[in-house]
């Protein structure tokens, strides 16, 4: 396919979409192969089945390659990759594991492609790069809770939660820029999770969005330092430390309390 493209004078990144013709007709072509009886009986039609859609996937990579740098051709491939893919997913036949692993590839090569073409485009917005991936792994995180029980916030939501919060922290706290909207949806959207993770009982979302809202709000409060008169700090910082010294017992059992409560958590 790459060959005859040249051959016509044609450029190698259209090249490319010979190429990704090539491995969508065999990602979708490999399935038959499973019930077709090889020399070696019907487990040699499955690892036969096996090769050519590593061979499709393969093929779909060099197509990536011969895009040769153009981020619009390069996220065409992405996403039309992803869409010859996804097609398999609801194929009668398909093993789970199978089809966890078709939609896992459809939903990367698509974020990517999404990817690529917002860096074509110029946008430099954070979020627009590290949302859609928080929201795909957090959608796969709580499908998972749904089908599995027993698996664990952490492992269900910590990525995706993990994905979506700590780049604009970042961002926050090392830049020099004001970012009063990010600084406010940062917070506002830590809070919200909070809220859920505790009303749900899971512990990842409170201890994630907990830890989300600290440093931000200590951050607020570096920022109003030379803001306000400096007796207002110094006073409330006495008035903090009386209470805790008078209250000191009763604060240690609360401690205690909200710590067995936060492991009792899913």
């Amino acid at each position: 396919a790459v060959t005859a493209s040249l051959a016509a004078g044609l450029p190698l990144r259209t090249a490319a979409f010979a190429a990704l013709a090539v491995a969508a007709v065999t990602l979708h072509t490999a399935p038959l192969l499973r019930v077709v009886r090889g020399p070696g009986g019907v487990g040699a039609g499955r690892a036969g089945a096996w090769a050519l859609e590593a061979a499709a996937q393969a093929v779909a990579l060099l197509a990536l390659l011969l895009t040769g740098g153009s981020l619009r051709d390069a996220a065409a491939v992405c996403e039309l990759w992803g869409v010859a893919v996804a097609v398999r997913v609801p194929r009668r036949g398909e093993s789970p594991a199978g089809r966890r692993v078709l939609a896992a590839v459809a939903a990367g090569s698509e974020l990517v492609g999404g990817w690529l073409l917002l860096a074509a485009g110029g946008v430099v917005v954070l979020e627009a790069y590290t949302l859609p991936a928080a929201a795909l792994a957090l959608g796969a995180g709580l499908l998972a809770l749904r089908r599995r029980p027993g698996l664990t916030s952490w492992l269900a939501l910590g990525p995706g939660l993990g994905a979506a919060f700590l780049p604009s922290l970042v961002s926050v706290l090392v830049s020099g820029e004001p970012q009063p909207w990010r600084r406010l949806a940062l917070g506002a959207a830590a809070l919200a999770v909070v809220l859920g993770g505790a009303a749900r009982r899971w512990q990842a979302p409170v201890v994630l969005g907990a830890a989300t809202l600290v440093p931000l709000a200590l951050h607020e409060l570096a920022r109003g330092w030379d803001l306000l008169p400096r007796w207002i700090f110094l006073g409330l910082g006495g008035l903090l430390l009386i209470g805790l010294a008078a209250t000191y017992e009763r604060r240690r059992r609360d401690l205690v309390r909200l710590r067995d409560a936060v492991a009792r958590l899913g």
